[in-house]
């Protein structure tokens, strides 16, 4: 077992839900955040690694459970049997909930370390390999998420099939911006969110404002991000935040309601879903506000991507 490679985090800058439709997302690596592999005997907090220890039996029994043709690669079921007998437990700093890949580390962890033949695959083999992972947590996975921490690279997934790693810098974006990640205080979780969602696309009104614009903005972001295209990435952020606030509400923790209409007022920043809802909120703003966003919404509640 390999207790030095990290596991990072990841943030969807354009995507959340939509992935799940099958459209497009734009994702890339969180490096103040991750997971890897540690040993009970030398865990700083030995309650906390025994309850990863139990989490990983219950993984295990899962992973034991499914169809021998489930996957494309080929799962080391003993080995990760031997791993858990042997004391290994995952540490990890990614907090829970918060829509930045807590469940996509441990899948490409169990990925990595647990599977042999991946080399031989397609990203879109993989990509369905860790759906199937990480559907132990939430039920249903596109697996975005998962390869995303597999692979920690920017990542561009078009439809269902296409994924292509690009070279994309988060820092260095057109027109001077800036994105973050802003801290609700709030976890909420990804399952029961999901299914509300999938719920709602049978009703007509809401199925047409996903399909007919949410999709659409998104699919503009990620060209302006990408400099396909020439316009304002905030002014299409600021239309997804629009959106959001009015079919997606149930998604935005009351504690960020404020701070998300501020931020419209203001013009200083503009706030969308980050993941399923809940947790972290990702903000858009340019380089020249950054104090004022640090004041309006708190230094210690931001990270800066």
């Amino acid at each position: 077992m390999n207790t030095t490679t990290k596991y990072y985090a990841k943030v969807m800058l354009v995507g959340e839900y939509s992935a799940i439709l099958k459209g497009d997302a734009l994702t890339v690596p969180l490096t103040s955040f991750f997971t890897r592999l540690g040993t009970i005997n030398q865990a700083p907090d030995e309650q906390r690694a025994f309850k990863s220890l139990e989490y990983l039996r219950n993984l295990y029994q899962y992973m034991k459970s499914l169809p021998v043709n489930s996957f494309h690669g080929k799962a080391q079921i003993g080995e990760f049997e031997k791993m858990i007998r042997s004391g290994y437990y995952l540490e990890s700093d990614i907090p829970l909930g918060y829509g930045i890949g807590s469940s996509g580390s441990v899948s490409a962890f169990i990925y990595d370390q647990l599977f042999s033949g991946k080399e031989e695959l397609t990203l879109h083999q993989m990509r369905k390999d860790l759906s199937t992972i990480e559907s132990y947590f939430h039920g249903k996975s596109s697996g975005v998420d998962a390869l995303s921490c597999y692979l920690g690279k920017p990542l561009l997934f078009s439809g269902d099939h296409a994924i292509e790693p690009i070279s994309f810098d988060p820092s260095r974006i057109p027109g001077g911006y800036r994105f973050f990640l802003v801290d609700s205080g709030i976890r909420l979780d990804t399952g029961p969110l999901v299914r509300w969602f999938m719920d709602e696309l049978r009703r007509e009104e809401f199925r047409k404002v996903v399909e007919n614009q949410y999709l659409s903005l998104n699919r503009k972001l990620i060209d302006v991000l990408l400099e396909r295209r020439e316009s304002d990435p905030a002014m299409i952020l600021r239309a997804i935040s629009d959106l959001q606030y009015k079919h997606f509400r149930k998604m935005i923790p009351e504690s960020m309601t404020d701070a998300w209409l501020s931020g419209q007022v203001t013009n200083t920043y503009y706030l969308k879903l980050n993941g399923s809802g809940g947790g972290y909120m990702l903000g858009i703003t340019h380089h020249s506000a950054i104090e004022q966003v640090e004041e309006a919404l708190g230094k210690e509640k931001l990270v800066w991507i």
